[in-house]
């Protein structure tokens, strides 16, 4: 049942960050390697990457790096040319393999000289016994649960387990799809306090008393 658990926890968490993008970020920071310019992405990372990072000297600042595609770059991956190619002012990086390579100017040694912001599935659980609410984050650098989502879990896992059982659904876990979708459209309104406020563009109309308006 854990395995289960845990997959339909992975399969909900997907479909709420395409609603809210931010709800799963992570911040992971990383040590740049000297002359090392391919580095993993973190094994948790659920859909996407947000922001990278870079810090080239020990007491320099980050900087932002900026995607691009491989296929823009069109020489060879040579040290010489890449530091010929781009500055660690305004690095650059692609993704492959599951990895970053980065594209700058020469790389030293620099302690957590990577700072990645990424989406990361919220944690697994470890057994089925526990007392903390899921919701709670397990530690500084996972996440838990939405407890609004809580009850769509448990019924989900029911559906999977019952499925290859030939189980009958019940009326509500039949319900299911309808509900999650209610349930994720509600949870996509991230703030109530925001105003919009709307004007009328001006008009260069001239009334009867040859006034504009």
């Amino acid at each position: 049942m854990l395995v289960l658990v845990n997959l339909m926890k992975d399969e909900i968490a997907s479909r709420i960050q395409q609603v809210r993008q931010e709800i799963f970020n992570m911040p992971s920071y990383e040590d740049l390697v000297a002359d090392q310019r391919e580095y993993a992405f973190p094994s948790d990372v659920l859909n996407n990457l947000v922001s990278l990072a870079l810090k080239f000297t020990a007491s320099g600042d980050y900087v932002k790096a900026y995607p691009i595609a491989r296929r823009h770059y069109l020489d060879a991956l040579q040290e010489s040319k890449i530091v010929n190619d781009f500055d660690s002012l305004e690095p650059n990086y692609f993704i492959r393999r599951k990895a970053l390579y980065i594209l700058s100017g020469a790389i030293i040694a620099v302690t957590n000289g990577i700072k990645l912001v990424y989406n990361c599935f919220p944690a697994n659980l470890a057994n089925l016994n526990g007392s903390t609410d899921l919701s709670v984050d397990p530690t500084t650098t996972s996440h838990g649960f939405p407890r609004e989502f809580h009850e769509l879990w448990a019924r989900r896992v029911s559906i999977e387990y019952k499925g290859p059982n030939n189980i009958p659904l019940s009326k509500k876990e039949l319900d299911y799809d309808k509900d999650l979708e209610k349930a994720l459209d509600d949870f996509a309104v991230v703030n109530l306090d925001e105003e919009l406020i709307g004007s009328l563009p001006p008009s260069n109309e001239v009334g009867n008393d040859g006034q504009n308006f």
